[in-house]
């Protein structure tokens, strides 16, 4: 039996974060109809294809020779350093010019 009723924050939180899953998938995973799902996905068509990914630079507020740290652009500046550390290079790849 699935719930009934209005969907709660969490629920819509749970489908615009999982949108590229099936309907029937979401419709599984929140034990709702797949009608309330589908119509869900319908009425709020614009406002789940506008997201996008979160970028560094647009968490670190700056103007006039002013840069402000906050706390999630320092998370995510230290992700993206961790991130570079393991791509690295590679010593296969590498060639000396000089013997």
């Amino acid at each position: 039996m699935s719930k009934r009723g209005p969907l709660s924050k969490i629920e819509k939180f749970y489908i615009e974060n999982n949108i590229s899953s099936d309907v029937n998938e979401l419709a599984n995973d929140l034990d709702r109809a797949k009608s309330v799902i589908k119509a869900y996905v319908e009425k709020n068509q614009k406002k789940l294809a506008k997201k996008e990914p979160t970028h560094i630079g647009s968490q670190i507020p700056s103007s006039k020779g002013t840069t402000i740290m906050t706390e999630n652009g320092s998370t995510l500046s230290d992700d993206f350093r961790q991130k570079s550390k393991q791509l690295g290079k590679r010593s296969e790849c590498t060639t000396s010019t000089r013997g």
